[in-house]
């Protein structure tokens, strides 16, 4: 069976490997061999976007970094990247319950004393497009005989169908969340188990083409 997976990095990342760093080092080749045995992989996309350092995470880029070119050894795998905005807005305020100084207001601060507070919003743009596009255009000249969507983003409902109703191919859905309901409905599914994503990570150090040491970032350990 000729196969290829479309992965959304932002949905695998905040659905499975956030909450437990020592997941995150991960080989993509590796995980979906395990998800598709027995299949042909010739090419796993990979649709991500480049974040910025913030105050809370000022090393958050190097380490996405390290990842992308660790990833960047893998032959079947390809990165999409879409754009990362960071933007100061003023979203509304949404007291604690049982805390006075967010239950009341503070005539002297001028950022609590109305019902919205500035923030820095961060937003993922293009990933789901990108992700969509490569599905539909691999399927449409016949680049695998069934593909592997992971994701539980509810806008690929359209693309999965196309290419399930149109153009006669299964599409095996994995979500990230393992969510009862599952968000996207493909022809089968797939579990994304935390001890097969621990039995799939990269070596501690990766070696590219040039020789060059990939260290695992330190935090991730």
């Amino acid at each position: 069976m000729r196969s290829r997976v479309y992965i959304d990095g932002f949905n695998l990342y905040y659905g499975a490997l956030k909450a437990n760093p020592a997941l995150r080092w991960l080989d993509l080749e590796a995980w979906c061999a395990r998800l598709l045995p027995g299949d042909t992989i010739d090419k796993i996309t990979y649709c991500t976007a480049k974040v910025t350092a913030n105050g809370r995470n000022p090393h958050i880029h190097t380490r996405q970094d390290a990842y992308l070119r660790a990833l960047g050894t893998l032959p079947t795998v390809e990165v999409v990247l879409g754009i990362f905005k960071v933007n100061g807005t003023r979203m509304p305020r949404r007291p604690e319950k049982g805390c006075d100084c967010c239950d009341g207001r503070m005539a002297a601060c001028r950022c609590c004393a109305g019902n919205t507070i500035p923030v820095i919003k961060t937003e993922e743009k293009g990933s789901d497009v990108n992700l969509a596009v490569s599905l539909l255009r691999d399927g449409y000249v016949g680049a695998y005989d069934r593909a592997l969507v992971v994701s539980d983003d509810s806008d690929l409902q359209s693309a999965i169908d196309i290419v399930k109703n149109d153009l006669g191919r299964p599409v095996i859905v994995a979500t990230p969340r393992n969510l009862r309901h599952m968000p996207l409905r493909g022809t089968e599914k797939r579990l994304v188990r935390p001890g097969v994503l621990a039995a799939c990570q990269f070596p501690g150090v990766v070696i590219d083409g040039s020789g060059r040491a990939i260290h695992r970032p330190a935090r991730w350990a």
